[in-house]
């Protein structure tokens, strides 16, 4: 444990504006109370500054702090998807990342951390799938407990997400997910469970949807009997946006806080709640104790020992590491990989992915990095320019890719200038600005903040130059929330104000843009063209968790035809030494509010793929995606990567792996289905109905492919490396003692009998012969990653408790052990036949219990 983490493991105690919780609450009124329990704007809680009550403030941030949204940027650190952090399988790794998020958040004075997310993942069509750590519930509340722990040690509240069961993206307020109660507490709470067994998170957010009828903001089964009553939860509950759907239900059954602000549901009707006696002053009190307590403990943190400094090299390092080490090597057939460089070797990059590297999944994990290594820069670095070929290839994203080189007009700083009129600018030529901004930001967007400023019609102007870095046939994409138009050297463009196309699939940021409308024009390098962005805020649309704001997009790139691309890909792979083929989804394609309709790469990425392969079979094939994808092409490639998104150190992580700096270490944290129509909830995802059946019980992932004999494209924690190793000596009790936390340790020696440096993971799965109930074959139970030098032998204990041996019993409504033979599994993934050994113990007697 670090000196940083030393400091900070436990909640500051002392108080400098809250002199003592209870004390501060018997000085407040009804109607202050009640102002406290809903939010102040889109991030930040409500002050009451005549009783030194201060607000404090929230921000998204699975995979790096967004901040507040405003004209000018507010660069973060940009981490991998969490399914990438979940395929490192590394404890302290995670707690690393927890503090460098914490960190983050006390230099930019963020006291909420809306993360992590720990939803399984249900189906690989979840659009929010990227987001969650795992598909497996230990795997998951494990890596989720260090990050939180990570995060809190610097004074940091952790907001774990989303209670429970969000497993769709679009429009889940509307869903209604039904299951048995061991489905629930088995599966899709036990991730939170653990959590709150090993890090006590300070905040829990509840989902959008509805579980066996009632919605999770209004559930007191969720937020009072299970929560608070078996798990002893002494945190605050947070509604996620715009996820709070009534005034008594939800906070009779134990919701805190609504969010965002202003109220819809609370103050003065609420206030009318209490006083027709539907909500107690009890429950108000109690609810604006938890509110207290929370500003207390992120209000009153110490400094931190080291300075408050971002973007730090020893940041910048850790990110990189994290994005090596959760690369995932699925095949090495010939031992193409690594890479053995050598003067004079030629590489082929192909594919867009090089160039527009998947960063991240899309809606509010989305961050804005510091800075990007692309691949393409990456290799560069690695090989020098003068060895490298590009092309593209086939195009893979869905929504034109954001202007590189955008000019404030007659300037090099990045971005647009931006006007706000209270009436056309295009009518009244005159007409003055009320409002001026530049903004370093791609996207042109209005931040809720000054709507107050502004009349309840406003026209909006923004203005830039585009400088071309080839010249070429060049196309712009346009969506709008509003209505807009563009301009483009001073003529009409783009026209998405007098029409706009019906919506035939999902758009940008949230769903809520338009469909994009585009325009081709001959572009000369070096040149500048002048972009002109009129809106007005009509018809704006919003989603499910995203305000109502005005928002233009405008994007570009060089028209490359698809037959072209196909024989420049084709050629390359023919002419060079190195082949490498990076393709995969992007944020277009996993993103909030929207589910995917299959598991394809985007369309032509898998025929070209295929090319490739077809003229030369050593080529190496890498994939981003947050989550699984179908490769039809698979029996065909020798070398094949799995990248995830990487975030802003992408380029780095994978030629690391691919040249052989970093040894590759990561574990599929979720299966790789064959097909959509082998996963699990196969007929259960989606829209088909009003209520969605989680027929496949506890059966969801790597426990499902067991237990139907169905072999699927890779199974969970599958992964090589570029070494091998060798285990022996496990040693089992014979005897599972049921002691006060019910807890054995087993061991077993682990060798690497390789030539290089690497890290093994060792995973351990219990399988229950005699189980009275339907258990999966194998259940993973426990893990660690262990890193070995040459040669060298470490031995690996790995702790066994209650949560191994135990499933829900519906007729006790308790956590149940059942005496009896159980085999500990060891092993290399969830696939049987890498498995190691396995060893039996005994429990003498059965025994139940609840808690934690």
């Amino acid at each position: 444990m670090t000196q940083l983490q030393k400091q900070h493991s436990q909640p500051a105690t002392s108080c400098c504006t809250l002199e003592n919780v209870d004390a501060a609450l018997n000085k407040l009124t009804l109607d202050q109370k009640i102002s406290l329990l809903a939010g102040q704007g889109s991030f930040k809680t409500t002050a009451i500054p005549e009783h030194g009550i201060p607000a404090t403030t929230t921000s998204d941030g699975p995979h790096g702090l967004r901040g507040a949204r405003q004209f000018a940027r507010v660069p973060s650190c940009l981490l991998p998807s969490a399914t990438a952090m979940g395929a490192t399988f590394d404890i302290e790794l995670m707690r690393e990342v927890g503090c460098l998020l914490g960190k983050e958040a006390r230099c930019k004075n963020v006291h909420v951390l809306l993360a992590p997310t720990v939803c399984l993942q249900r189906s690989p069509l979840m659009g929010r799938g990227f987001e969650a750590f795992a598909e497996d519930p230990v795997l998951s509340g494990h890596i989720a407990s260090a990050y939180i722990n990570g995060i809190q040690s610097c004074g940091v509240a952790a907001c774990i997400k989303h209670y429970a069961a969000h497993d769709q993206s679009a429009n889940s307020v509307e869903d209604n997910v039904c299951m048995t109660q061991r489905t629930l507490r088995e599966l899709h709470l036990l991730p939170f469970q653990l959590a709150q067994r090993l890090a006590e998170p300070w905040a829990i957010m509840t989902s959008y949807n509805r579980i066996n009828g009632v919605h999770s903001s209004e559930d007191p089964l969720l937020l009072q009997k299970i929560l608070r009553d078996d798990w002893n939860f002494k945190g605050i509950v947070i509604s996620d946006w715009w996820g709070t759907y009534s005034t008594t239900e939800a906070i009779n059954a134990g919701m805190d806080l609504e969010m965002p602000g202003p109220t819809q549901f609370r103050g003065k009707l609420l206030n009318v709640a209490v006083n027709t006696r539907k909500v107690s002053l009890d429950t108000i009190h109690q609810a604006a104790r938890n509110v207290l307590q929370l500003v207390n403990r992120v209000t009153t943190a110490p400094s931190l020992s080291e300075p408050l400094v971002q973007d730090t090299p020893a940041d910048r390092a850790l990110v990189r590491k994290l994005v090596g080490d959760s690369v995932v090597l699925l095949k090495n057939d010939v031992k193409t990989l690594p890479i053995r460089n050598q003067k004079g070797k030629t590489y082929g990059l192909i594919g867009d992915h090089f160039k527009y590297p998947a960063l991240s999944g899309g809606g509010s994990a989305e961050g804005d990095p510091y800075y990007v290594v692309t691949p393409y820069e990456a290799m560069v670095e690695a090989v020098g320019e003068e060895n490298i070929q590009y092309t593209p290839g086939i195009y893979s994203f869905k929504f034109t890719p954001f202007l590189k080189h955008l000019y404030q007009p007659g300037t090099n700083l990045h971005g647009w200038h931006v006007e706000i009129f209270g009436q056309n600018p295009d009518v009244e030529r005159g007409a003055s600005a009320i409002y001026k901004a530049t903004t370093d930001k791609d996207l042109i967007d209005i931040p809720e903040s000054l709507h107050k400023f502004f009349p309840s019609k406003y026209f909006v102007r923004a203005t830039a130059e585009f400088v071309a870095d080839k010249s070429c046939r060049f196309r712009f994409g346009f969506s709008v929330a509003g209505k807009g138009k563009v301009r483009i050297q001073g003529e009409e463009a783009i026209d998405l104000w007098s029409s706009q196309p019906p919506k035939t699939a999902d758009t940008p940021c949230f769903n809520r843009l338009s469909m994009e409308r585009f325009f081709d024009l001959d572009v000369r390098q070096g040149e500048r063209v002048s972009v002109e962005v009129v809106m007005v805020n009509e018809d704006v649309a919003g989603g499910v968790g995203t305000a109502f704001t005005l928002a233009g997009r405008l994007g570009g790139h060089e028209v490359v035809e698809k037959d072209h691309g196909l024989m420049q890909a084709v050629g390359m792979a023919r002419s060079v030494d190195v082949p490498i083929v990076l393709a995969g989804l992007s944020a277009d394609y996993e993103s909030e509010n929207s589910d995917r309709k299959h598991l394809r790469l985007p369309p032509g990425a898998d025929d070209m793929i295929q090319a490739v392969l077809e003229a030369n079979s050593n080529a190496i094939i890498c994939i981003q995606s947050g989550c699984p994808v179908e490769m039809p092409w698979v029996e065909k490639a020798h070398t094949l990567v799995h990248a995830w998104y990487g975030g802003q150190e992408v380029g780095h992580g994978i030629v690391d792996v691919l040249f052989g700096q970093v040894n590759p270490s990561g574990r599929l944290s979720v299966t790789f289905p064959k097909s959509l129509k082998h996963t699990p909830s196969y007929l259960t995802f989606g829209k088909a109905d009003y209520d969605i059946l989680y027929g496949e019980g506890v059966f969801i992932g790597h426990r499902f492919y067991e237990a139907v004999a169905r072999e699927p494209l890779f199974y969970f924690g599958h992964g090589l490396s570029y070494t091998s190793f060798h285990y022996d000596n496990l040693i089992v009790p014979n005897v599972f003692h049921p002691l006060s936390e019910h807890e054995m340790v087993i061991t077993v020696n682990v060798t690497n009998v390789g030539e290089q440096a690497g890290a093994e993971v060792v995973q351990l799965y219990v399988h229950d012969p005699e189980s009275s109930l339907q258990r999966p074959e194998r259940e993973l139970k426990a893990f660690s990653k262990v890193y070995l030098q040459p040669q060298e032998t470490k031995r690996v204990s790995l702790k066994v408790d209650k949560y191994a041996l135990s499933v829900w019993d519906e007729g006790a409504s308790k956590w149940m052990a059942e005496k009896g033979e159980y085999e500990v599994i060891i092993a290399r993934s969830s696939n049987p036949r890498d498995e190691i050994s396995r060893a039996h113990f005994n429990l003498p007697e059965t025994f139940y219990w609840s808690g934690v």
